[in-house]
């Protein structure tokens, strides 16, 4: 176990594309006065996304001009009311959107695996969890659009890969430690801690930035602090009423956010036989 305190601290990884670093560009055409000022503030407070607010009869020729990752819009915006997808609209369909509603059974149109339905009013929590849902999307298709671009003349089977070894640096010892075997991350501070077997490690690195690195399909961030490696998952305890809890293969338990219980299943949906 590592129990000093790390002076440096790197990562290691064999393909990261330099696209996964650009500022995500969202769009919100948000016609809520409420709804929108606990967008924008959200947004405002991530500092890899440049934000543009629409009126929504620009929503189309915006989407044309600024080419968003991300929309953020009405149900009942005029331009969804008379077509079921982006193509049907003439414009290019957005990696990720978000429909935010007063009532789920309004949500006809763009009703895909790549949109989020936020039914209002919502809370901070709900609003971050499907901001990063969408932030997972967006990287996952600059990767594979990066990788297929460099394997179109090289290699065409190769797929994305992310984050393999990390580094971890301590007085006179540097550990390597390999990504597959993390049970957990845990938030400190800027710093955060790994857990490996009985061991704990320290790198110096924001859960955020990290979180970017690693393949989302096998790591799921189940809380504000703590970051679960999916292939060292045993059960995920989701009560309709009190805390609720996954617990690792060791026995260990961490806490699950309530509004973290969408993304979960889609998760499990995509990536798992259920």
């Amino acid at each position: 176990m590592v129990s000093s305190f790390p002076q440096d601290s790197w990562v290691e990884t064999q393909v990261v594309a330099r696209e996964q670093s650009a500022p995500i560009r969202v769009l919100v055409a948000e016609p809520d006065t409420v709804s929108r000022r606990l967008i924008c503030s959200i947004l405002e407070s991530e500092s890899d996304a440049e934000v543009l607010c629409v009126d929504n009869s620009r929503l189309l020729p915006s989407i044309q001009e600024c080419d968003p990752d991300l929309v953020i819009l009405d149900i009942h915006t005029t331009e969804t009311r008379r077509a079921s997808n982006w193509e049907a609209l003439g414009v290019k369909s957005p990696s990720a959107t978000i429909v935010t509603a007063y009532d789920a059974t309004s949500l006809k149109p763009f009703a895909s695996g790549m949109a989020d339905l936020l039914i209002k009013p919502f809370n901070v929590e709900q609003l971050q969890v499907a901001i990063d849902a969408a932030k997972s999307r967006i990287i996952r298709a600059r990767t594979e659009l990066a990788v297929s671009g460099r394997t179109s003349e090289q290699h065409p089977a190769e797929r994305p890969q992310f984050l393999q070894r990390v580094a971890a640096e301590s007085g006179e010892k540097i550990v390597l430690i390999r990504v597959k075997d993390i049970l957990w991350l845990q938030s400190f501070g800027n710093h955060i801690r790994l857990h490996v077997g009985n061991a704990t490690h320290l790198v110096r690195q924001t859960m955020k930035n990290f979180q970017r690195l690693l393949d989302p399909s096998h790591f799921l961030r189940v809380h504000r602090n703590a970051i679960v490696n999916l292939d060292h998952v045993h059960e995920f305890f989701l009560p309709p009423e009190g805390n609720m809890f996954v617990k690792l293969d060791n026995g260990t338990c961490l806490p699950l956010r309530r509004a973290n219980r969408a993304l979960l299943r889609k998760t499990l949906k995509s990536h798992f036989l259920a």
